[in-house]
């Protein structure tokens, strides 16, 4: 009987989280339907991969995948321990690592889908510089937020971060984007990528020992 019983809690439990999710991502299929009927875009341009659709080989891209990675790491490292530490009570370091976790989630997003660079200037018509003093602003009301807890772990990794992060950008602003130009920008962003993984899991891990011990 308890077995059954125990059968039944797990099957409930699992059905509540798959039901959702799959509704969520029912949604996205047919929102993205109703975007290729309207604008007249295949469906195969919403679901293969780029470089089957553009034809191109299959190393295209390869640096900012790795980047793309490493942002997807860090957003995951974050929020599954923003989540153990608000179990344990742990508010302000939850909240740093909620907080930290969105916006490498949104850092992340950026990247993919080129918002900075395409979307944003060419759609929504929002100047790229503004963009930048955009993101400029808020990472530093993060920062400021925050400054107590980046203050008591290896902060100057993060400063490393920025400070990669800063050469790509002015390597964007300032440099011809052809030949090897590019390879300074995208080089710096992605030392820039690993160096915030590198913080942040650093970080994770220590809070996550302070638990075991």
């Amino acid at each position: 009987m308890l077995l059954t019983e125990n059968i039944m809690l797990k099957v409930k439990r699992s059905a509540q989280i798959l039901s959702s999710t799959y509704i969520v991502l029912a949604g996205l299929l047919f929102s993205i339907t109703m975007i290729s009927y309207y604008y007249d875009i295949p469906i195969s341009w919403f679901t293969r991969d780029p470089t089957v659709v553009l034809h191109g080989p299959s190393y295209v891209g390869f640096i900012s995948n790795i980047g793309i990675l490493f942002w997807a790491f860090t957003t995951a490292i974050c929020l599954l321990s923003s989540i153990i530490r608000k179990q344990k009570y742990h508010k302000t370091t939850s909240q740093f690592l909620l907080y930290s976790g969105l916006l490498t989630l949104w850092l992340l997003l950026d990247d993919m889908f080129m918002l900075h660079d395409s979307f944003l200037p060419n759609h929504l018509m929002i100047p790229e510089k503004l963009v930048y003093l955009g993101y400029v602003a808020m990472v530093f009301v993060y920062l400021v937020k925050f400054r107590a807890e980046i203050l008591k772990h290896e902060y100057v990794i993060l400063l490393f971060a920025f400070c990669f992060f800063s050469l790509s950008v002015l390597a964007d602003l300032l440099l011809e984007q052809q030949g090897y130009e590019f390879l300074l920008e995208d080089g710096f962003k992605l030392f820039g990528i690993v160096t915030w993984f590198i913080f942040f899991f650093r970080t994770c891990r220590h809070y996550l020992q302070q638990e075991e011990s």
